[in-house]
């Protein structure tokens, strides 16, 4: 994808989620976006810019389109057009300024005046945020009115009161919700589009009045109490918390009050104790998702996830505050250098002398400095009391660690404050390329393929936030290599693996596989390979299995062929192919990798929804191996839509003699939809002999990696032993 078309292409999701009441116009409106960005890719921009221009004419007030129209008047020598068309954008609602400023569609020789453009209202916002903001001074309130959505008319008085305290902030809002328009119980769940209260805070800067590091809350109703909940970026879901939990009275009268606390923990590393200048917007949706008052002129629902809200600026006073507090900050928790600094701030209520100690730990709580805590002696005054440190990482070897800092007053009282960093080292990637160049050559696409995660999670990664997954994927790296140092290979002689092999066109597929607990040394393998869950669902398979497999119903034994089975959870069906040709190409590229990487003449194939014509298919090939299916059947079961039994049989042929089908039927499920009663007809008049068994509940990934457990050791003469 060329740079041109970055912001075209970054955005079809979000234009891919408008409301189905729009699925026409919609439908319509990507086609051309696509189109548009497939001429920009191709160089053809007066063709680009024609079709944009049409666009923008049919449907007009689209920021996004109206943006790129602005670009591709520029690539085209259309200054002054680029000009006024960029102006409208802004108007409509464009506010991506960063990318905008650096964009190089908008390069050349008048950049100068897009950029004074883009600037001017980048000061404009910067100017509304600082009005729109507040002092606070910790215990006192200080009350802010919201503004009414675009033709909605007065607010009515609605208002937002903070309040900072030393455990959080507080947080009350009044408004008129006579109609039930705000807060419509039993449910009011903003994330839902139920109607309720969102919350952007964190901090800001204040020439573009945004946020840099929001944190996203949620506030609303459910069966008729108080529901609290915070968007996990990492995740990209809510998660419900209990500390963030409102006390709602009035909804539905003319007196609504919603009071809520936001602990000062719930948004770490941040406190304005070192962050003296935060952001916050409140926003309230109603029925439908509807937008009403606000603090800022901006919506928070539609991108929880993203750093950079428009919002009002808080500033903290902090001399006022309650003596005995320590805090502290790195200006970042990934440490790619030997050095970086770490500042302190205690609020002492008298001068004297304190007794601090500096300690890094590992994850046990043990200490990695080689003499143990660093403590010395400081001067604090009555009031705030500023500590700088420089830190050497060079004597912190490499991982994870945990910066704690202890502070004893003169008064005999304490303050403590710690934060989790992740020292990677001067020159961190050449290091694990080098010594990934060392693996074998099948086994290097998995290590680069963590690297590369560890690569995009560290350009990815807001500075102060905690490590957290981005550790957990290195520690996973750094065993890779220390196994292949150990053992002479990444692969653990058993239990759960992930291994990247090559696609049907030598692209990168990353499966996870099982081997079994207590398989003698040099014992064959049969490959079982499992098809056509979700890729959300495939770790979970594959740990799944791993926890049958322990237990005593799910012991592992070799087959009559004394073969032993290794699970292989294939990709999760959306993130391969879905036409039938390209998926079965997709199977028969995991099964051939399988069979080569363990030695196997065969395959044993599990497969439900979107895997099961693949394996259909492949079942009759002989050169795949394929020596018995287990289908899973229900109501996502459908390979062939809308076609008869006959159809499907003529499509299907006859099987392979001797190959073992077991068709595992989830009647609660089938009666529903899908299908497989067509399926299953067809495969009977093909010739295929059913083992038909009928299991009770869901085909979730339990059942499912439960039940190929069982399968197979049901299976005495499987695929046999290696040759």
């Amino acid at each position: 994808m060329t740079p041109q078309c970055l912001t075209l292409c970054r955005r079809l999701a979000v234009v891919l989620a408008v409301a189905a009441c729009a699925a026409m116009a919609q439908a319509a409106g990507v086609s051309n976006a696509v189109r548009i960005a497939e001429l920009q890719r191709a160089g053809r921009i007066d063709e680009a810019l024609a079709l944009c221009r049409q666009e923008n004419a049919t449907r007009p007030g689209d920021a996004l389109m109206l943006y790129n129209q602005a670009c591709l008047e520029n690539r085209s020598g259309q200054a002054e057009a680029a000009l006024a068309t960029l102006r409208a954008a802004l108007d409509a609602g464009f506010d991506d300024f960063a990318h905008a400023l650096a964009d190089p569609d908008l390069q050349g020789a008048d950049a100068g005046r897009f950029k004074q453009v883009i600037g001017d209202r980048v000061q404009r916002r910067g100017a509304m945020s600082a009005r729109r903001g507040a002092v606070l001074a910790e215990g006192r309130p200080q009350t802010l009115a919201l503004e009414p959505a675009p033709g909605q008319g007065p607010a009515d008085g609605a208002r937002v009161t903070l309040t900072w305290q030393p455990a959080g902030l507080d947080l009350r809002l009044e408004l008129d919700d006579t109609d039930g328009r705000w807060l419509p119980a039993p449910e009011s769940r903003p994330w839902s589009g139920e109607g309720g209260v969102l919350l952007a805070l964190g901090p800001l800067d204040p020439d573009s009045g945004e946020t840099t590091d929001s944190f996203v809350f949620g506030f609303g109703l459910e069966k008729d109490a108080g529901v609290g909940a915070l968007f996990v970026v990492e995740t990209g879901q809510w998660q419900r918390v209990r500390e963030v939990t409102p006390k709602v009275r009035g909804a539905g009268t003319a007196r609504l009050v919603l009071d809520a606390t936001i602990p000062w923990l719930a948004i770490a590393p941040y406190h304005p104790l070192v962050d003296p200048v935060l952001g916050i917007n409140v926003t309230l949706l109603g029925r439908g998702g509807s937008t009403g008052p606000r603090l800022m002129p901006a919506t928070v629902l539609d991108r929880p996830g993203a750093p950079r809200h428009l919002a009002a600026r808080l500033d903290f006073t902090v001399d006022g505050a309650a003596s005995g507090a320590l805090q502290g900050r790195s200006p970042t928790s990934i440490i790619t250098g030997t050095t970086t600094a770490i500042n302190l701030v205690a609020t002492s209520a008298a001068a004297g002398t304190g007794r601090l100690t500096l300690d890094f730990q590992d994850g046990e709580g043990h200490s990695l400095l080689a003499d143990g805590p660093a403590t010395q002696d400081v001067d604090l005054v009555a009031g705030l009391t500023r500590i700088n440190r420089a830190v050497d990482f060079s004597q912190v070897r490499v991982g994870p660690c945990r910066v704690s800092a202890t502070l004893v007053f003169a008064d005999g009282s304490r303050g403590a404050w710690s934060a989790w960093l992740l020292n990677l080292g001067p020159d961190w990637e050449p290091r694990y390329r080098e010594a990934i160049s060392g693996l074998p050559a099948d086994e290097q696409p998995t290590a680069n393929y963590y690297l590369a995660a560890i690569v995009r999670a560290v350009d990815a990664h807001r500075a102060r936030r905690h490590p957290g997954a981005l550790a957990t994927t290195l520690g996973d790296l750094n065993l890779m290599l220390a196994r292949f140092r150990d053992t002479g290979s990444v692969v653990p002689a058993e239990g759960l693996s992930t291994f990247v092999y090559p696609g049907p066109g030598g692209e990168d597929r990353l499966c996870h596989f099982v081997l079994p607990p207590g398989r003698p040394a040099g014992a064959p393998l049969t490959p079982v390979i499992l098809g056509g869950h979700s890729p959300g669902d495939a770790p979970r398979v594959a740990e799944r299995i791993v926890r049958f497999l322990a237990s005593p119903e799910g012991t592992p034994q070799a087959d009559g062929a004394g073969a032993w089975p290794v699970f292989v959870v294939a990709p999760g069906e959306r993130g391969m192919a879905t036409r039938d040709s390209d998926a079965e190409a997709e199977l028969r590229a995991c099964a051939r990798w399988a069979r080569e990487r363990f030695g196997a003449p065969g395959v044993l194939l599990a497969a439900q929804r979107g895997a099961v014509g693949p394996a259909l298919a492949l079942a009759r090939l002989p050169e795949a191996g394929v020596r018995g299916l287990l289908l899973f059947a229900d109501r996502e079961l459908d390979p062939w839509p809308g076609q008869t039994a006959e159809a499907v049989a003529a499509r299907l042929g006859p099987p392979q003699a001797g190959i073992p089908v077991t068709w595992l039927e989830f009647p609660q499920e089938t009666a529903l939809g899908g299908g497989s009663r067509t399926l299953a007809t067809a495969l009977r008049r093909a010739g295929w002999l059913l083992q038909e068994e009928t299991v009770r509940g869901a085909s979730n990934f339990t059942q499912v990696a439960d039940r190929t457990c069982r399968w197979q050791a049901t299976l005495k003469t499987a695929a046999g032993p290696a040759r």
